[in-house]
């Protein structure tokens, strides 16, 4: 269980703080959750053919040489992967190795294709280890034209 308080930093970013975020055991801690541009706290819209980035900052109560992230479209039915991030090397957006009780700023950018469909979605982002070790966290958002 965790909760989500969220405070503005500007009108086009908001920090959504997650507090007791992690699904999986007490193996990692979600501090701070920025999406830009995510001009409403409890409603964030992000505008279809343009740049969107999602950066988190994590402390793991683990070490790892290395990671794989994933982001997933958390629908009723199952966990639905993003095919650009489906056990992606964690590395690219974080710096690895990861030591355990060190904050770290996880940074991913993207383009956010005119082809993707409209909708409001419940989204879940994971840092998983290859033995098991699980960070993880969920959020909203909506697609629009």
């Amino acid at each position: 269980m965790y909760r989500i308080v969220r405070t503005s930093v500007d009108d086009h970013m908001w920090m959504l703080t997650i507090i007791h975020a992690n699904l999986h055991g007490d193996v990692c801690e979600i501090n701070e959750v920025r999406i830009t541009p995510c001009k409403k706290p409890n409603n964030c819209v992000l505008k279809k053919g343009t740049n969107s980035s999602i950066v988190f900052d994590f402390t793991p109560k683990f070490s790892s040489d290395a990671i794989t992230t994933g982001l997933y479209w958390d629908s009723a039915t199952g966990a639905v992967p993003f095919s650009d991030l489906e056990n992606a090397d964690g590395c690219k957006f974080t710096s690895c190795p990861l030591e355990s009780g060190k904050k770290q700023e996880f940074d991913y950018s993207l383009y956010l294709s005119k082809k993707l469909p409209n909708g409001k979605y419940p989204i879940k982002w994971t840092i998983s280890t290859s033995d098991g070790k699980e960070c993880c966290f969920k959020t909203n958002i909506e697609l629009r034209r």
